[in-house]
This record gives structure tokens, sequence and C-alpha cells, in this order.
């Protein structure tokens, strides 16, 4: 017996991982610019001394 109903399609683009992929790189350069801000002013690279 099969189910009601159109069969799923594939999108075209996959939008999500586009945005999970752009994500991903705002947040590694996000903790790049971060971690040198924290060097140049604190002189260390973690400024609570973790």
């Amino acid at each position: 017996m099969s189910e009601g109903g159109p069969a799923p399609t594939s999108p075209e683009s996959d939008v999500y991982t586009i945005l999970l992929i752009v994500a991903t790189l705002f947040l590694a350069v996000a903790t790049v610019f971060i971690s040198v801000q924290a060097q140049q002013f604190f002189g260390r690279w973690l400024p609570l001394g973790l």
C-alpha cells in the first residue's frame, strides 16, 4: 500500500546548508578577531587566565 500525496522532491538549492556555512564562517572570523583583540589589549590570548 502506498502513501497518498505527492512524492517529496529535493529543493534546487539547499538554502539551509548555505546559511549554515555562512554562519560557521562568520563565527570563525569573529572568534579569530576577538582573540586577536584580546591578545593586543591584554597581552595574552585568554585574558582571565583560563
